[in-house]
């Protein structure tokens, strides 16, 4: 699309923030140097030369753009909105453009395009020997702050996320220690353990306030450290916070440092509506049944063999060369973007030992709901100002 329209069309990729935080890789930055550290790799990811836009911490091109997850929009040149879609649809879009501008007098194919789709380098490093923790069905993302550090940068990244009705006087808390892959380190086992502390006012009562996780078998590995914790809660409000203070040590993959790195994190009572859900049950029921969709077993996936409620939303993610058939090459390719490179997981939500997966069900129902609210914003005045 780019090549046949960027004479007479300003292309523009936005990064905001992470809809499926841990897909190929990326783990949510806590300022505007991580995010576009992100924009920089994922530049050298997609090897395309339209040019980014980074949106600030506070989301503010998120926002104005109705908070598409996959959004795409079509603006004059004094900013208005003339057509948007919830979801990109890549077919319609240059029917889009065709209204607008004209037709091309090339229609290029993915084929023709030099820029592949390229994952991150995985590290030669331990993974898998931390057991997966099962977790409730439903947890959501709470507000949270890392509290600035001098010393170090955030090598791994705290997610806080809460059985629902936090508010409501009890619940389970799922707190989760990610490295981040940006930073190239991995846990330094043989100095010690990764140490989690809760530290709250009277108003909170966690069943336990400290925590830690000690790998014997392996001197280094790069697997999260998770942790469940009951808690009670008194007289509380979204604007109630607890404290979180991590220690771990780590070391940089190329062996040039290690560190041993203390840091502290403000978590408040409120789900945080910008930090997207964790892969789970959504993309593992949506797509980790590829191989029978293929009804005929041609080896091949046609429109007509995909469940009719997702047909167009599997085929625009998976057909990568808009041809309305899913090869093999395709599924694999579209697999491999998940779980740094391991793919997607097993079918229904089940990890590989037939416990429930440790993700969260909330993707399911965001997905369900995506049709409608996609409906909604398509109804909204096409001159909605995009300023």
């Amino acid at each position: 699309m780019y090549t046949d329209y960027r004479d007479k069309v300003q292309f523009l990729y936005v990064y905001k923030t992470l809809e499926h935080p841990g897909v190929n890789g990326f783990i949510d930055p806590i300022d505007l140097e991580e995010r576009l550290k992100h924009v920089a790799i994922a530049k050298k990811q997609l090897g395309s030369e339209i040019p980014w836009i980074c949106d600030n911490m506070d989301n503010d091109v998120k926002h104005a753009f109705g908070g598409a997850p996959n959004g795409e929009y079509i603006l004059d040149p004094e900013g208005e909105v003339l057509n948007k879609r919830y979801w990109l649809n890549t077919k319609a879009l240059r029917t889009d453009l065709e209204k607008f501008v004209g037709e091309s007098e090339t229609t290029t194919s993915v084929e023709d395009v030099a820029a592949r789709f390229q994952l991150l380098n995985q590290p030669e490093i331990a993974s898998g020997v931390v057991p997966k923790t099962k977790l409730p069905l439903e947890l959501m993302p709470l507000n949270m702050e890392a509290i600035p550090n001098d010393d170090f940068p955030f090598y791994a990244k705290l997610r806080v996320e809460s059985t629902p009705g936090i508010l409501s006087g009890d619940g389970v808390l799922h707190l989760m220690l990610e490295l981040d892959p940006i930073y190239e380190v991995h846990w330094n086992n043989a100095a010690g353990k990764v140490k989690v502390k809760l530290v709250g006012d009277d108003k909170f009562s966690f069943s336990k306030e400290e925590m830690e996780v000690e790998i014997a078998d392996v001197e280094a590995d790069i697997d999260p450290r998770q942790f469940l914790v009951p808690y009670e809660v008194g007289d509380v409000t979204g604007e109630s916070s607890f404290r979180v203070k991590v220690s771990y040590s780590v070391c940089d993959n190329a062996e040039t440092f290690c560190a041993d790195v203390e840091q502290e994190y403000e978590v408040f009572l409120k789900v945080n509506k910008d930090v997207g859900n964790r892969p789970g049950i959504f993309l593992n029921k949506l797509f980790a049944h590829i191989s029978g969709w293929d009804k005929n077993e041609d080896g091949e996936i046609t429109l007509k063999e995909l469940p009719k409620k997702d047909a167009t939303l599997i085929m625009n993610n998976i057909d990568y060369n808009n041809n309305d058939v899913i090869e093999k090459d395709e599924a694999d390719r579209f697999s491999k973007m998940f779980n740094n490179g391991n793919g997607i997981g097993p079918p229904d939500g089940k990890s590989a030992d037939k416990e429930e997966s440790a993700d969260t069900e909330t993707d399911d129902a965001e997905s369900d709901d995506a049709d409608s609210k996609g409906k909604k914003e398509e109804d909204a005045s096409d001159k909605e100002s995009a300023k």
